[in-house]
């Protein structure tokens, strides 16, 4: 019986990369100690895990269904506004974070959905 064998691309390699960021998503709010609000460490941590669990999801499913990485761009750019809207500015280490894992996360998920397109 012959078996397929899936290739790994670059775009399987872009959706993977969202893989950490999810991680450290849930974590950052105790490794950068703002876990004492509770509106942006609850949103971290559930949104941290639909990041991780939707990419693990994307590299799972067909290339007809990758579509749904696109709830990954979402997500991630609710990440990047996120500290504005709970109005933690005042923490400098968790708007960083914020802003450059979600920016990261949407520039990785819509890279693999569009490059995979191809």
């Amino acid at each position: 019986m012959v078996t397929a064998q899936r290739r790994t691309t670059l775009w399987d390699i872009l959706a993977a990369l969202c893989i950490p960021l999810g991680v450290w998503l849930v974590a950052s709010p105790y490794i950068l100690n703002f876990s004492l609000y509770d509106g942006m460490r609850l949103n971290c941590t559930f949104v941290g895990g639909l990041i991780l669990s939707l990419a693990i999801t994307q590299l799972a499913l067909s290339p007809g269904l990758r579509w749904l990485g696109w709830l990954n761009v979402v997500l991630g750019l609710w990440v990047a506004v996120m500290p504005f809207v709970y109005g933690v500015t005042f923490l400098p280490a968790a708007v960083v974070s914020s802003v450059v894992t979600g920016l990261a996360v949407a520039l990785f998920a819509a890279a693999s959905i569009l490059g995979a397109r191809r």
